[in-house]
């Protein structure tokens, strides 16, 4: 394993996610005094030991309880299978930290901060892509309440359109009556002028009439 694999595994160390054979290989190289992959490790650890505080905090299920109480339960054997699951392991794992414990006042490197950072605003991004189907649906929403007012909107504006017509219709049928009427009412003037110019002629015609003397008494 060449010491570039070696750096490139002092990140996993540090959370404690190598294999048994690599955590072998990077302790050995750690306590062989390499100064490099010591401050990186340190570095790591500060990081690490931050992470939790970064984390947003969950409420506990409500049978959590009853899951506790319910592991009181097991058989004898089982609970000495726990105890040996939970020894102390001989692994060089467990005592490097106590070598190298996180330094709470070594400053972490600008590179973790910005990983911190991004994995902060990826988090974010994501609770707003989680939130983003609710708030397209409540869009949704509005816009077909929009579509609905602005049909019927049409719909009126189409029924006054129609009466609008109607009425028209109407107001230009009363003007062609009129004229009618206006053009009779024009013929019989004309006709009632032309039989007073008759009469006239008649009364021209007609000789005139003789008096009688008045007889004296």
């Amino acid at each position: 394993m060449t010491h570039q694999d070696l750096e490139n595994n002092v990140p996993f160390y540090a959370i404690n996610a190598l294999e048994k054979i690599e955590r072998q290989a990077l302790e050995a190289h750690l306590l062989s005094g390499c100064v490099p992959c010591h401050t990186m490790l340190k570095e790591y650890q500060s990081v690490a030991a931050a992470l939790p505080f970064q984390l947003r905090l969950v409420p506990p299920p409500h049978d959590l309880k009853t899951h506790i109480m319910g592991a009181r339960t097991l058989s004898p054997a089982t609970e000495e299978a726990d105890r040996s699951s939970t020894r102390p392991s001989l692994e060089p794992g467990d005592w490097m930290n106590h070598l190298f414990p996180p330094s709470a006042s070594s400053a972490p490197s600008l590179g973790w901060i910005l990983s911190i950072v991004f994995l902060t605003v990826l988090g974010i991004l994501a609770v707003m892509s989680w939130n983003a189907p609710p708030q397209e649906a409540t869009s949704q929403n509005n816009v077909t309440e929009l579509q609905i007012q602005v049909e019927e909107a049409h719909a009126k504006l189409v029924a006054l359109q129609q009466q609008l017509t109607e009425r028209e219709e109407s107001l230009i049928r009363t003007q062609e009556e009129l004229q009618r009427r206006l053009t009779e009412l024009a013929e019989v003037k004309d006709q009632l002028i032309q039989r007073e110019a008759e009469v006239d002629d008649l009364k021209a015609q007609l000789p005139p009439q003789r008096t009688r003397p008045t007889s004296l008494p």
